[in-house]
């Protein structure tokens, strides 16, 4: 198989020719993986022959990029969603939100137009190879995008497309805890913010589409809960952002893509209607906050497929316990629906070394346990 049948294989839960595998890597561990022995030119992806690729959406009101100060090895900077943030160059850390544009109605209601797709030829592109996050390079035109999703789709591997959903985009401009609290007490104005943000990623979907680029899948960026449960109740949900996810998850239906969500934190109590929207996969299943994809799969069957769950802590914990994760969950791949990844991204403290046992380690048990079950 080819990474991309092998991952669409697992997606219709069938048994792949090997175990699926994907990382993301911190930007510090994967800097000190190519220290100790990668090869400069060679991707991460090619070294570890991974099964996933993904190109990044820019969804946002395109403000302005704008440096403020570097010093102390901590840079400031405005972003295009609409917030100012501090932390450390160059490495994956803690992020210090300073400012939000959104600081009421009427400022929302003056740059509600930006959520929106133009139709302006000299318009640069909503889609690159490089992550939206901290993008200070200008945007491809749409040309310039087509020839880069034309390159990473003839590796063969898995296309996801990836962007914030509207919960996370919402309160990228608006503020975390301000949006917070307008969930409690101005749900319609929240439910303003996240239609319209919808409705442009829904535009900018359909016209890569037009344009040939249609990817294999999208993963939306949605954190929506803490280590001890969700950040707001089901109820919530099903109020506000709930229409919001079951309109993307219908044109992506209608158009052949599969949806993917992206959400850290105990959020067990929402899955079933993320189900309900049409998701298809869920990542990352952080284990410290009590996911377990073995009881995940015992629950949801065929009806969901995940990606993740390996504790990152035990990955460069002492190897007697980092082998009873892999004995215990990689076999739930065995019969499909389940792609290795950590269950947040891989820390520094995983060396080369390490992360290359675990790769091995886990394809060996995936590829033991599935003979051993005759799973076919």
């Amino acid at each position: 198989m080819t990474s991309r049948e092998r991952v669409k294989a697992a997606l219709r839960f069938q048994r792949p020719d090997r175990l699926p595998t994907n990382e993301s890597p911190w930007e510090q561990t994967a800097e000190a993986w190519y220290r100790q022995g990668i090869p400069r030119e060679t991707s991460l992806a090619d070294y570890f022959s991974f099964d996933i690729s993904t190109m990044y959406l820019d969804v946002s009101p395109r403000f302005e990029m704008k440096v403020l100060c570097r010093e102390g090895g901590h840079i400031t900077y405005e972003d295009r969603f609409g917030y100012t943030i501090r932390k450390p160059e160059g490495i994956s850390a803690t992020l210090h939100f300073q400012r939000h544009v959104t600081t009421d109605q009427a400022a929302w209601e003056r740059i509600k137009n930006r959520f929106a797709l133009s139709d302006d030829p000299a318009e640069p592109a909503r889609i690159d190879d490089q992550s939206y996050f901290g993008h200070f390079d200008p945007y491809p035109i749409w040309e310039e995008a087509l020839a880069k999703y034309r390159r990473i789709s003839a590796e063969n591997r898995y296309l996801l497309f990836v962007f914030y959903g509207p919960w996370e985009a919402t309160w990228r401009h608006r503020g975390f805890e301000n949006l917070l609290m307008d969930v409690a007490v101005d749900p319609e104005w929240v439910r303003d913010m996240a239609q319209t943000y919808q409705t442009l990623v829904i535009d900018v979907l359909r016209r890569c589409i037009q344009r040939g680029m249609k990817p294999d899948g999208v993963l939306t960026i949605e954190d929506l809960g803490s280590g001890h449960g969700p950040l707001f109740s089901p109820r919530t949900w099903i109020k506000i952002f709930q229409p919001e996810a079951a309109r993307l998850g219908e044109f992506l239906r209608k158009n052949g893509v599969d949806f993917w969500m992206h959400s850290d934190g105990a959020i067990g109590p929402l899955i079933d209607h993320f189900v309900d929207a049409g998701l298809q996969v869920l990542n990352p299943l952080e284990a410290k906050a009590g996911m377990d994809v073995v009881e995940l799969r015992q629950r949801y069957g065929t009806n969901l497929s995940f990606y993740g769950n390996i504790d990152a802590t035990k990955m460069y914990g002492p190897r007697d316990v980092l082998e009873a994760e892999l004995k215990r969950k990689v076999p739930v791949a065995c019969s499909g629906g389940y792609i290795l990844h950590s269950d947040h991204s891989c820390p520094p403290e995983v060396t080369l070394e390490r992360y290359q046992w675990i790769l091995d380690r886990a394809r060996a048990i995936f590829e033991k346990e599935c003979a051993r079950s005759g799973s076919a």
